[in-house]
């Protein structure tokens, strides 16, 4: 047990590490990233005057309002997908699987393609995906089509279902953390007075996992929000998100329309973020 005190020097000095590379990797450069979204005039220099116009040009454009009711719908319907399958594999792995060492293996198999970058695992799927793509030969060799299906990829069905295989763990996880910590005897008591098991997942295992829920949903929200790579490599040029704004706007130069898109990416998030906090008590994850 830890002999310092909360609002002992000690304690100051031993966070002081941590809240400068906090200071200087993160605080920093979101302050400047802010700076540069105001700035005005037609020379980017740091004498430009600060103004709204830049978000007033942003706002003013439908495109752009597009993408943003885009961007939000394709993080919902992946919180949706994500969430549910996410739940079930978090459910079949620690409440019907018996055996630890098949369980030890089948979340390993889960985990590992967590090994590789997000992009490589997207990359991936365009064999998958394409006119000649596994999915299609299957499509064709079952006789479910007799033509090869264009709507995979470079489309948002291709984006989505990469987007699905490459986030429902981080849905899972924190239900399997959730779902290994709740005490056997709570289930048992409750079939013991005939509760059925639905009714036991409804009124017991479902509230009790509700911050690891809500965990892996945030984890979902956050990365969906940000993820350019999977959009850019599956949807092609046709299709686009934030984040591939951002990208657009830095390539072209536009360095001030890209902070603005950067500062309400970040907006977007903390809201979510907080709203998510409102829900359920995440702090309940460690107890």
């Amino acid at each position: 047990m830890s002999t310092i005190r909360a609002n002992s020097p000690a304690a100051y000095w031993l966070a002081a590490p941590a809240a400068l590379w906090m200071l200087a990797a993160v605080v920093v450069p979101t302050l400047l990233l802010v700076w540069v979204s105001f700035w005005g005039g037609r020379a980017f220099s740091t004498a430009s005057p600060l103004t709204f116009d830049n978000y007033l040009r942003f706002f003013s454009n439908q495109a752009y309002l597009g993408l943003v009711a885009a961007t939000f719908g394709q993080a919902l319907l992946l919180m949706a997908i994500t969430g549910t399958l996410g739940y079930c594999i978090a459910y079949f792995m620690t409440m019907k699987v018996s055996n630890a060492r098949w369980r030890t293996a089948l979340f390993l198999a889960f985990i590992i393609p967590f090994w590789t970058s997000t992009l490589i695992r997207a990359i991936a799927w365009v064999p998958f995906l394409g006119v000649n793509g596994v999915i299609n030969q299957a499509l064709i060799g079952l006789g479910l089509t007799t033509k090869p299906v264009e709507a995979f990829l470079y489309s948002m069905t291709g984006v989505t279902m990469a987007q699905v295989s490459l986030y429902t763990m981080l849905a899972a996880g924190p239900v399997v953390y959730m779902l290994t910590s709740i005490q056997p005897a709570l289930r048992e008591a409750a079939m013991t007075l005939k509760a059925t098991p639905f009714t036991v997942w409804r009124r017991i295992t479902f509230p009790l996992t509700l911050p690891g829920v809500v965990i892996g949903q945030v984890l979902v929200f956050l990365n969906v929000m940000s993820d350019f790579a999977t959009v850019a490599t599956i949807g092609g040029n046709k299709h686009a998100l934030l984040g591939n704004l951002v990208l657009n706007f830095y390539e072209g130069s536009q360095i001030r329309f890209a902070a603005v898109v950067a500062v309400l990416l970040m907006v977007c998030m903390l809201a979510g973020v907080a709203l998510a906090l409102r829900v359920v008590d995440i702090r309940k994850l460690g107890t």
